[in-house]
């Protein structure tokens, strides 16, 4: 299926959503206990590099070349489910950060959209309409339990990507679900733990946001974490990072502090890394070369 077959189809899913702003509800108030465990605060592993860390656990490896995908194709953005100047604020933000980490971006206005972020009160009703009408927007999934789990709408905001592996004289598979491929083999050349003449790519980015979970949050800092979660392959955005992160914006068990309202210099620099690293490099090479620029903009920034 070519590439601009997959991109059709999303305008005529029905979306709804409220403007990003409400009333906070009230904070509840703790019960007054007798006996309290303080433990004390978790020291850092001397022998654990952050910056590796960091780029081994939240990007996850493509599932047939273990490299990191990116967009090699223009970014097109479309938002919908706003009113029209919060869709084009959101939506040229992440053109902005596109632009500042080096990633490829449409010039043309009618350009084809191959990320698309919606907002809407019913983010469940919309992945199930996908998974039914639509189901490679969703990505790589190996049976229909899979396909369950991977439809299920359990953060304020998810992302699903569709990949593609290019092979080493230039053929490219996009990585879905094929019941009558029977995993016909995406190697490339033997011999090299540096490169087997393969590359990973971002084909399409679906950003889905529950309307009614973000709406306390500003509109900039949303703009950013779209953009940043977009714009590369993500996991485990519910666990809270000790690295500064606009991804920390909406995960589980973060201080306020350490929520921050726009892409840290860290995000800036993971992205540029990733779009810089050589396509072709082992998926090893790319971490280093990733968790490296990482590593540096930490270091700018006071930390280890």
């Amino acid at each position: 299926m070519g590439t601009r077959r997959l991109l059709i189809g999303l305008a005529g899913l029905a979306l709804s959503a409220p403007a990003l702003a409400r009333e906070t509800e009230p904070a509840l108030t703790a019960p007054t206990v007798s006996g309290v465990t303080v433990d004390a605060p978790k020291t850092a592993d001397p022998l654990v590099d952050p910056a590796r860390e960091f780029v081994r656990q939240r990007l996850p490896e493509s599932t047939f070349s273990e490299q990191y995908p990116r967009f090699r194709d223009d970014v097109c953005v479309k938002v919908v489910g706003l009113p029209d100047e919060y869709d084009a604020f959101i939506a040229r933000r992440i053109v902005e950060i596109a632009g500042q980490v080096h990633a490829p971006v449409a010039k043309a206005a009618d350009c084809t959209p191959n990320v698309h972020v919606i907002i809407t009160a019913e983010p469940q009703a919309l992945l199930n309409d996908i998974a039914k009408r639509k189901d490679i927007l969703l990505g790589f999934y190996w049976n229909e339990a899979n396909l369950k789990r991977l439809a299920a709408f359990t953060r304020p905001v998810g992302a699903w990507y569709v990949t593609r592996t290019r092979g080493p004289t230039g053929e490219s598979r996009l990585e879905i679900h094929d019941p009558t491929d029977h995993l016909n083999p995406r190697v490339g050349r033997a011999g090299s733990r540096l490169s087997n003449g393969m590359s990973t790519e971002v084909v399409h980015s679906l950003v889905i946001a529950d309307a009614n979970k973000v709406a306390g949050e500003k509109i900039e800092a949303v703009a950013d974490y779209v953009a940043v979660l977009a714009l590369a392959r993500w996991r485990k955005l519910d666990r809270c990072s000790g690295m500064p992160t606009i991804l920390n914006l909406m995960a589980d068990g973060c201080d306020a502090d350490a929520r921050p309202e726009a892409a840290t210099p860290q995000d800036l620099a993971l992205l540029t890394a990733l779009y810089a690293v050589e396509a072709r490099e082992s998926g090893d090479q790319q971490r280093s070369t990733i968790a490296s620029a990482v590593r540096k903009a930490n270091a700018a920034d006071g930390r280890r």
